[in-house]
């Protein structure tokens, strides 16, 4: 196994040809037993042999520019805006519609095509900007001839004065879809 060696040798010539190239910062250093001017080729020619230290720039910022910041709370106990469960519906619907109308049930492709939606719909809820909610959206898609009646239960813990949660069915002669949508404060 190779090993990597810490830090690069070269002489000043080399040092700007190789820092636009790596695009990090060099950091010059003198190794014990060297820097003092020594004899090559037989006498004839004096050099300064110097160490360059390659530091990433990713390493230069960990230990100066992350800082870990804490924030005071705010204790908002209420939000400036409420979870609208309409416009979630009504955004969901879309999304359900204009994805599944002349789709043919096959359970394969149901299967990503649920958790695909539900990842169109958690964007579209979050474009409605309600500052401080958490979402869950789960999206079930089944067959009309094979289980032609199905009931979703939940259960949660939240605030009811708070938390809220909207809901989408959806079906066409092949497959139906339940999309909920939860919305979830976060005091």
């Amino acid at each position: 196994m190779a090993q990597v060696k810490p830090a690069v040798r070269g002489t000043d010539h080399k040092r700007q040809s190789i820092a636009p190239s790596v695009g990090a910062a060099l950091k010059r250093t003198q190794a014990p037993g060297m820097g003092a001017p020594s004899m090559r080729s037989h006498g004839q020619n004096l050099e300064t042999e110097t160490n360059y230290d390659v530091i990433s720039m990713a390493d230069r910022s960990e230990g100066i520019y992350r800082r870990n910041l804490q924030y005071e709370n705010t204790y908002k106990m209420e939000p400036d805006v409420r979870f609208m469960a309409g416009c979630v519906e009504k955004e969901a619907e879309d999304v359900l519609t204009e994805r599944l109308k002349d789709m043919k049930y096959d359970p394969a492709t149901c299967k990503h095509l649920s958790q695909e939606l539900a990842g169109i719909i958690m964007e579209r809820v979050k474009l409605f900007a309600f500052k401080r909610y958490k979402f869950v959206v789960v999206v079930s898609i089944g067959s009309l001839k094979e289980r032609p009646g199905m009931q979703f239960g939940s259960r949660c813990l939240w605030n009811k004065g708070t938390d809220s949660f909207a809901n989408v069915k959806f079906a066409n002669g092949s497959l139906f879809a339940v999309a909920m949508i939860y919305g979830l404060y976060y005091e």
